[in-house]
């Protein structure tokens, strides 16, 4: 029986701390600051003062920033609690680069095993158990092997440490610019083409390389529907502050789209879904 631990519940950790649940060949303790009552059948609550008394085969933690990620993964009871156990630990938050090398560092010093592995899919992909994971272990372990493909369909290795935070700060920086456009061009279709954009909208969702990013977003983008987020804008607006650290601080497209989406969570509120970077607020 393998004992798992995940800390911090969010939109992510709500999807994946089912399938982890399901499983007959593993225990679930969930540690949150907000979550204080199982969140489904075959879930404990724990606390950080369990950790000492219930060793955990695997820590799984997903984390709003650096700042929490590294609240939990310095605290000296779960520090005491990786001590010489050789614990698997899996990181799915996505963190700065500087933090992710640290974390690696951190983990090797405490005696266990560490599972960079920030993810895409959002929402959709946790609660399916379709998400993409962007690894780098520092060593192979089967029961880290096993709570990772319970909830990640496409995994995709790398080789250094801290590349799969410097891979996911780029991959979501381009993602951010991609939606940022469609502030730019689809109030302007509407505008221009009137009662034509029905037609427009159809295109849009199937035809050309755009049909994806518009089949997913669009009618978020045309009702103005930013509540119940499958990506919530504080978190993106960290994403593309840390992604200076790769892109660098003179990148004129990242310095606007991370502006514009400043401008969004201002307008709209940190919880609101990435898709407000199109609402009208921001535009006026």
């Amino acid at each position: 029986m393998i004992r798992v631990l995940v800390a911090g519940y969010g939109v992510m950790t709500r999807g994946v701390v089912p399938h982890l649940a399901r499983r007959a060949d593993m225990t679930v303790s969930l540690l949150s600051r907000h979550q204080l009552t199982p969140p489904c059948e075959g879930v404990e609550i724990a606390s950080p003062d369990d950790l000492a008394d219930a060793p955990f085969d695997v820590v799984l933690g997903c984390f709003a920033d650096d700042e929490r990620s590294r609240e939990f993964w310095t605290d000296p009871r779960v520090v005491g609690a990786l001590s010489g156990l050789r614990t698997a630990c899996i990181e799915m938050s996505t963190l700065s680069v500087d933090w992710a090398v640290e974390w690696h560092a951190r983990i090797a010093r405490a005696g266990g095993v560490s599972f960079e592995s920030p993810v895409t899919g959002s929402r959709a992909g946790a609660t399916d158990g379709t998400l993409a994971a962007f690894v780098h272990g520092s060593a192979d372990d089967a029961r880290a092997e096993l709570v990772l493909g319970t909830f990640v369909r496409n995994r995709y290795d790398f080789a250094a440490p801290g590349n799969p935070a410097r891979f996911k700060l780029v991959y979501n920086a381009w993602g951010a610019s991609i939606m940022h456009s469609v502030a730019a061009y689809v109030p302007a279709l509407q505008e221009a083409l009137g009662q034509d954009f029905d037609v427009a909208r159809q295109i849009l969702g199937v035809e050309g390389w755009m049909a994806p990013v518009c089949a997913s977003k669009l009618d978020r983008t045309v009702a103005q529907d930013y509540s119940d987020p499958d990506f919530a804008l504080r978190h993106l607006v960290k994403d593309l502050r840390y992604a200076h650290d790769v892109l660098g601080d003179s990148n004129e497209l990242l310095d606007l789209v991370y502006r514009s989406f400043r401008a969004a969570e201002d307008a709209y509120g940190g919880a609101a879904d990435f898709t407000a970077v199109t609402g009208p607020a921001v535009r006026a």
